[in-house]
Order: structure tokens, then sequence, then C-alpha cells
């Protein structure tokens, strides 16, 4: 059994480990896409927000676009990290893994400022707004490939039975969150507490393995 992780150490968001200045731009870029919508939103906006110039915003970040692309690319490279372990040689390194994928993936994805950049991404689908692709091609499509390769490897040493990795990535995900992201976003739950978080993970974790040891 994998000892309980404390989600405190993913506490802080990925604006908190930009420096100053990008740190500034993604947070102006935040606040008035709350306000007034990606497609309502100039660089213009954003760099006076942010107390820069509009050629300051453009060098770090080359659009507005890459402002959201820069942001949503951290969250997901911060829930990656336990994903790559060295080797997945036996069942209690992919235990690990999981687990603490289990709970970086809960602490990240259920922050406030995600779950607001979601609803934004819902609510403008179908209007000429690309979030909801970002939001797949840097954050959802990313995360996937490192957990379908995470599987791959701990079939390759024999700790998993052959299959799709992917496949089983989505049943590990599904099983994770169940239907509380659509919750947290319809506004009828909170997000989960450290105890429920560790519970989540190590039920995941445990469930999958069951469905697909050899």
């Amino acid at each position: 059994m994998a000892k309980k992780i404390n989600p405190a150490s993913w506490a802080s968001t990925p604006i908190d480990d930009l420096p100053p200045r990008r740190r500034a731009i993604v947070a102006a870029a935040f606040m008035l896409l709350m306000e007034k919508g990606y497609a309502g939103t100039g660089t213009l906006d954003i760099a006076t927000r942010a107390k820069v110039s509009k050629r300051e915003l453009y060098a770090e970040f080359g659009s507005k676009r890459g402002i959201l692309e820069a942001l949503i690319a951290s969250t997901a490279a911060r829930m990656q990290v336990p994903l790559k372990p060295d080797n997945v040689s036996d069942r209690t390194t992919l235990v690990e893994a999981l687990t603490r994928y289990g709970v970086a993936s809960l602490v990240e994805l259920s922050h406030p400022a995600v779950l607001a950049i979601n609803r934004l991404a819902v609510a403008e689908a179908g209007r000429a707004s690309d979030l909801g692709r970002i939001l797949d091609e840097r954050g959802r499509e990313p995360n996937r490939h490192a957990m379908a390769e995470l599987f791959a490897k701990a079939q390759s040493a024999g700790v998993l039975r052959p299959g799709d990795p992917y496949a089983m990535g989505g049943q590990f995900f599904s099983l994770l969150w169940s239907d509380l992201m659509l919750r947290l976003l319809l506004g009828t739950a909170r997000p989960p507490d450290a105890r429920e978080i560790n519970r989540r993970a190590a039920a995941a974790t445990a469930a999958v393995l069951a469905l697909n040891e050899p």
C-alpha cells in the first residue's frame, strides 16, 4: 500500500512558479478572461492591466493564445511529474506513480482558477474562440500521452497485461474522477479535501490494477 501523500505540496498554482513579469502578464490575462471572455480580451488590455508594454508581452508569449498555452501547459507539466519514474519494473513503483498522479490531478484540476478556465471554455464553445482547443491540445493530450507511456512501460515489464495503454489511462482517470469534475463545474460540489484526495487516488489505483494485472 502506498503511503498517503500530502496534497499541500501541490497547493501553489502555475502562476506562482513564473518569474515576476510573466506572472503579472498571466495573472492579468486570467482576470480579463473572467471579465470579458476570450474573444473580448485583447493583448493591449492584458499589457495595460499587467503594467507592461505590448512589446514586452509579445517578447514573453508571442500572442494572447501563447499566454493561455503557457498557463495550461504549466499545469499539465506539473501533473505529469509523477508519471515519469526512471523505470516501472514492479507493482510497487507503478502504484506509487499512479497514486501520486491521482493526487496531483485532483489538486490541480479542482483549483478554482482551473475550474474557471474550464467553465469559460464550455461557455464559449461553438463561438469564435479556440480556448477549448488550447485546453485539449496543451492540457488533456500531453497528460493522456504521459499516462499511456507509463502503462506501456508497466506492460513491457510484465506488471500489466497486454492491451491498449490509452484505454487503461482512460479507465484510471474515470475511476479517479467519476462525476466529480461535472459537479465542480456546476458548483454543486466542493473541491475534495486531503483525506478525500488520498482516498480517491488509492481507490482508482487499486481498481485499475485489478482490471489490468496479468
